[in-house]
């Protein structure tokens, strides 16, 4: 049996740029020819370096458990700072042109969805952090069809969306699934939620209503959302973390 341990070889088969600086890779496996894992687990990237080893980068899977011969990941360009140079994953990621064959190790991670689940579940994300959210709901949507499911995605500006059509497909499926863009840079002309994810999570009575939470994405807004939560005193083991920046 494969491990985390286990090195997979899978060959790119889809190579989409979702933004400016968002990128979506979907892998199928050729080697082993099966890969397991349970939603809200990552793979690690191995990303050669000449005459070094691999350097490793950890990306959350962004498509349902059900598939075991391959998953989708969507990157984020990293850029340097201060005469520092772009992120390594970042411009080998940003290098390839689809049909390269990319080494990965895993699963990986414990951030699993709880079961059985609370009435409501409330997401939230920004930047990537949606893929681990995608994976949550494209895995349970046919077990768990009628839970209230909230998604709150913090981008900066207008291009900054992606994946509203796969949002809204998933609508189709969830008959209580909403989910709402919230811009920190907005133009004029945006007439949706404006500010910071964690601003709006008072939107969804979840006082009043057991509540599962799912925070994935800046830790500052996981920060934020944690201190309001247990200043309402939400239960702890109904918030879930993974922090990235």
């Amino acid at each position: 049996m494969a491990s985390a341990r286990t090195q997979y070889k899978m060959r790119i088969t889809k190579l989409r740029d979702l933004t400016h600086d968002v990128r979506e890779l979907v892998v199928e496996t050729t080697e082993p020819a099966e890969f397991k894992f349970k939603a809200g687990q990552f793979v690690m990237l191995h990303v050669p370096q000449d005459g070094a080893k691999p350097a490793l980068r950890a990306y959350s899977i962004a498509s349902t458990e059900k598939q075991t011969n391959g998953f989708r990941l969507l990157f984020k360009y990293v850029k340097g700072v201060d005469g520092y140079p772009d992120g390594v994953a970042s411009r080998y990621v940003w290098s390839l042109k689809g049909d390269e064959t990319l080494t990965f190790t895993g699963p990986f991670g414990r951030v699993f969805f709880q079961e059985p689940p609370t009435e409501q579940i409330i997401f939230l994300n920004t930047g990537t952090g949606l893929s681990q959210h995608l994976c949550y709901l494209e895995s349970k949507a046919d077990q768990y069809p009628d839970l209230k499911y909230r998604l709150l995605f913090g981008v900066r500006h207008e291009t900054d969306i992606y994946f509203e059509d796969e949002l809204k497909s998933l609508q189709a499926r969830l008959p209580n699934f909403t989910y709402e863009y919230v811009l920190s840079r907005p133009t004029t002309e945006w007439k949706g939620k404006i500010g910071y994810v964690q601003k709006h999570i008072k939107d969804y009575n979840y006082t009043q209503i057991p509540t599962t939470f799912y925070l994935c994405g800046n830790g500052g807004m996981i920060k934020d959302t944690k201190a309001t939560l247990e200043a309402d005193q939400i239960d702890k083991t109904r918030i879930h973390v993974e922090a990235f920046d």
